[in-house]
């Protein structure tokens, strides 16, 4: 007798990677065909887990030997996958545990441990250059200078400028000699009090006297230069401590938590048969359908509250007010909006130093409105595929907008995602996919059953530097309620 066969989530999926209608959607919904590959392997990574599981535990899944109940959640598992928000707004994991954490690196200063190069956010480059430089007032009651540069200088790199305010263009050029002295015309400098050179080359001290030939005047001016012996040069001392150009990396990670969650439908076997002899439905594909329809909407809910919550800073506001003043025709307005978002990149690049513009719009209705308008000027795509008020809403630019009724009316989000996906404002952790539970009977009415399908999933804000909040103000209607129609 031939075995039966069982339902292979693992064979099923690379059935479905071949699909060339997949493989689109698949590289639609990505930002970059690097990124699409990434989300395809863990697509499989998932699958397979959940599949190794199923063998394992079969009494776990009451479908584990029904292939038509197996197709269908798997279906709607890898349908919500691509299809929904998470391809634009996160980066997406396999979890193997229902905890998993998230790790990534920043670069330290080994003197004071400063976060120099974070992995994403505001750098600290100062005072990691070897060149020393600085400038100040010369005091007209005042001849004697000391400057500290905190640096171990290298002789013979020290050069400083005495700046007349009267004739900028002609400063006194004053240069060491080697040997912890400085070199100045004559009169220029005297002789320093305690009679010792005026560089110390190991504190990186450095002291000045000006003499009778370089008379001070209101808003006269000193410029030092001198360059740190970053190598530590033996010949003439060793340094008392690492300097600044001395870093190391500093491993940190992110909890992300997985949160149990499960649907259940409640059927009449009666009501199910009458239908499909009545009208021919097939409920088995119309539950799958409804499935897929209700698990994307609920993971777009999901991912859109993750953005709107993990947003910080403070928000950017286009006031398409004053442009009314302005412009008397419509195009300038709209060349106005599209302005304003350049802005939005800049504050981008300045709060994340990397990510330098906006991959996608998540936005409300008033705010979505705004993008559509900009067909009259060839900067916006509609999604002609689109089918539900919550979902792509077209390309401003090549850069897909997402609305969603949930964000309010005349506000929007721009957020970053990496080319290869490596970085997201969300995370996405999938530990279990669509699983079916067992079906349960009305014991006082046997014509009613109830079914489930319980899933397992986090979606956690990890980088909120990368979600930059924005207000459109000014020129755009209030909602309409269509509640309100009479």
């Amino acid at each position: 007798m031939e075995e039966m066969k069982t339902f292979s989530e693992v064979t099923e999926l690379q059935s479905m990677f071949a699909d060339a209608e997949f493989q689109e959607i698949l590289k639609a919904t990505s930002s970059s065909p690097i990124d699409a590959a990434n989300r395809q392997a863990v697509y499989s990574e998932v699958m397979k887990s959940y599949n190794d599981m199923k063998e394992a535990y079969k009494a776990f899944s009451g479908y584990a030997e029904v292939p038509l109940l197996s197709n269908q959640y798997f279906n709607a598992s890898i349908s919500s996958y691509v299809r929904s928000f998470a391809g634009f707004l996160t980066i997406e994991r396999s979890m193997d545990q229902p905890t998993a954490l998230l790790w990534y690196n920043d670069f330290l200063g080994v003197v004071d441990n400063r976060v120099v190069l974070p992995n994403i956010g505001q750098e600290n480059l100062d005072g990691i250059n070897a060149r020393f430089h600085a400038r100040a007032a010369l005091s007209t009651s005042q001849t004697d200078y000391m400057i500290a540069t905190n640096k171990k200088l290298i002789p013979g790199s020290v050069e400083m400028h005495l700046v007349h305010a009267a004739n900028p263009r002609q400063p006194i050029t004053i240069k060491d000699d080697r040997q912890g002295n400085l070199l100045a015309p004559a009169g220029v400098l005297k002789a320093n009090a305690d009679g010792k050179p005026s560089i110390n080359y190991l504190t990186g001290n450095i002291t000045f006297s000006i003499g009778d030939g370089f008379v001070i005047a209101e808003n006269d001016s000193y410029e030092i230069i001198g360059f740190e012996d970053v190598a530590g040069d033996p010949a003439f001392g060793q340094l008392t401590g690492p300097g600044n150009n001395r870093f190391k990396t500093d491993m940190k990670n992110i909890q992300v938590t997985a949160e149990p969650d499960m649907l259940v439908a409640e059927n009449n076997l009666m009501s199910m048969a009458a239908a499909q002899k009545a009208v021919g439905f097939n409920m088995q594909e119309i539950i799958g359908q409804k499935l897929t329809e209700l698990y994307t909407k609920l993971v777009n809910g999901k991912l859109t509250h993750g953005i709107m919550r993990g947003s910080d800073g403070n928000a950017y506001t286009i006031d398409m007010e004053k442009y009314l003043g302005k412009f008397t025709d419509f195009q300038s307005r709209l060349d106005a909006f599209a302005s304003e978002l350049i802005n939005i990149d800049t504050l981008f690049a300045k709060k994340t130093m990397k990510a330098v513009k906006a991959t996608a719009y998540l936005v409300g209705e008033g705010v979505g409105n705004w993008f559509r308008k900009l067909t009259a000027t060839g900067r916006w795509t509609d999604n002609t595929d689109s089918t539900y008020v919550n979902d792509l809403l077209g390309y401003y630019n090549g850069i897909p907008v997402l609305r969603h009724m949930d964000v309010p009316f005349g506000k929007g989000y721009a957020v970053h995602k990496t080319v290869g996906g490596e970085v997201a404002p969300l995370m996405r952790g999938i530990y279990l996919p669509l699983t079916n539970m067992p079906m349960v009977s009305n014991y006082n009415n046997p014509s009613q059953f109830a079914t489930g399908v319980y899933y397992q999933e986090a979606n956690e804000v990890i980088f909120p530097e990368l979600i930059q909040e924005f207000d459109v103000t000014g020129d755009i209607v209030a909602p309409f309620d269509v509640r309100n129609v009479a």
